[in-house]
């Protein structure tokens, strides 16, 4: 049976050039709730039932930098009744300006640690130096144009803001082993304000910001160690506001696809700015 696991902490973490010159998004600090089910399943999936929930707690400011914490549990049922639990924890620190980003990240299945990173990339020169001490200890290096998490949100939303319809970029979050780098290609629909489009997720009306400006994102992901492999590993559709929050979930894998929906959200107060000449 497949684990399920998905790198969503940027999301919920090389830009066009009108996205890397206009001024990023305020991004608000929030915790978020989705209950996790299965939408569908191909007729040679191996799953007949899929429960969970995601929970996401995103903070931070534009001067003190932010930290994602996100755990993603789910409980899955394969065709001869068995149960298997996927356990994905994963937090990341991101400096405000994104030449740096610390992550930890791990996936149990069952009650066994499946796989887990540890690690720091920074930006240095033309190049983003990456020092793995989970797994095992290793130095990679990235291309600068290698975006990270928050950098992603910022840029779709500054992409969808300036009317552009697609945006693709390579991420690096430090999931899976480290070692990942996935390109990314994504398709931002219409804009809308409509206080009352959110359906059977009413929470966000309840946070304030249901007449908030949003738009349909969807955005697949490819690992790039496939070799030029066309299908993508995952692909995820959201409703994003323009404060980075974000509702109605999908996440396909191909064989099955999973549904994410938003159960719960409160909204937290930014991080302070440091005081001048504070160490960063």
């Amino acid at each position: 049976m497949r684990t399920i696991s998905v790198a969503l902490g940027g999301v919920f973490s090389c830009g066009l050039a009108v996205a890397a010159a206009a001024a990023p998004p305020v991004l608000a600090s929030h915790r978020a709730v989705y209950d996790i089910s299965l939408l569908e399943a191909g007729d040679g999936a191996d799953v007949t039932g899929v429960t969970g929930r995601l929970v996401l707690e995103f903070t931070g400011s534009e001067c003190a930098g932010y930290s994602s914490k996100l755990r993603f549990v789910t409980e899955t049922e394969d065709a001869q009744g068995s149960l298997q639990r996927t356990d994905s924890r994963s937090s990341t620190f991101e400096a405000a300006d994104g030449r740096s980003l610390d992550f930890n990240n791990e996936t149990y299945s069952g009650n066994v640690l499946a796989e887990q990173s540890v690690g720091k990339a920074r930006r240095e020169g033309d190049d983003i130096s990456v020092a793995l001490t989970r797994p095992g200890t290793k130095r990679l290096v990235l291309k600068d144009t290698v975006v990270f998490p928050t950098q992603q949100m910022e840029r779709i939303i500054t992409a969808a803001m300036a009317g552009d319809q697609f945006v693709s970029f390579e991420v690096y979050d430090g999931s899976e082993s480290g070692e990942t780098v996935f390109d990314t290609a994504g398709v931002i629909g219409k804009v809308s304000t409509a206080a009352n489009d959110a359906g059977d997720e009413p929470m966000v009306a309840k946070a304030g910001i249901a007449g908030m400006r949003h738009w349909p994102v969807t955005i697949s992901y490819f690992d790039k160690r496939g070799g030029g492999e066309e299908t993508p590993y995952y692909v995820l559709s959201f409703v994003v506001y323009e404060n980075g929050i974000g509702r109605t979930m999908r996440i396909d894998y191909g064989a099955f696809s999973l549904s994410g929906k938003l159960t719960g959200l409160e909204m937290l107060p930014p991080a302070p700015c440091p005081a001048p000449g504070a160490e960063p």
